[in-house]
């Protein structure tokens, strides 16, 4: 879900609700109308509270020499560089049967695309295998690894 989805949830529960607590209002029930916008303001909270906790971005930077991964969450930052020529794609399903991508290079490797749905992570391994490929050491390139 983006942060614009989930505005516009939040924009729908806000005017059902005020909705809902207009007509007792209306008949002088005003205590009401706090006790609704003590809950908006509450659900507003766990919204903030739930999108933060999952906020996530990557990076990639294709260089001459470098594949550069910075991967940013919301109180971390890892920068990881990996050189192109010895760098491939690998794909695996996990217990669960979803799409796991991974630079793979001398023995080391770093999934990428994690927070992503499956079909976008499909789609990303494709882009960067296509990006590293011509530059790649291995003869006639490494082809992206599914087991």
């Amino acid at each position: 879900m983006t942060l614009d989805q989930m505005m516009a949830v939040f924009g729908a529960l806000c005017l059902v609700t005020l909705l809902v607590v207009a007509w007792p209002v209306v008949m002088g029930l005003w205590p009401i109308l706090v006790v609704a916008l003590l809950h908006l303001l509450a659900v507003g909270w766990c919204f903030r509270r739930a999108w933060r906790s999952n906020w996530a971005r990557e990076i990639y930077r294709l260089d001459e020499d470098a594949i550069v991964v910075e991967q940013l969450k919301v109180n971390q930052r890892l920068r990881t560089e990996w050189p192109v020529a010895w760098t491939w794609i690998r794909k695996e399903r996990d217990r669960f049967g979803d799409l796991r991508c991974f630079l793979m290079s001398q023995g080391k490797q770093q999934e990428i695309g994690s927070f992503l749905p499956v079909s976008e992570r499909e789609r990303l391994a494709y882009m960067l295998d296509q990006r590293l490929r011509p530059r790649s050491a291995w003869s006639g390139g490494k082809p992206i690894q599914v087991s």
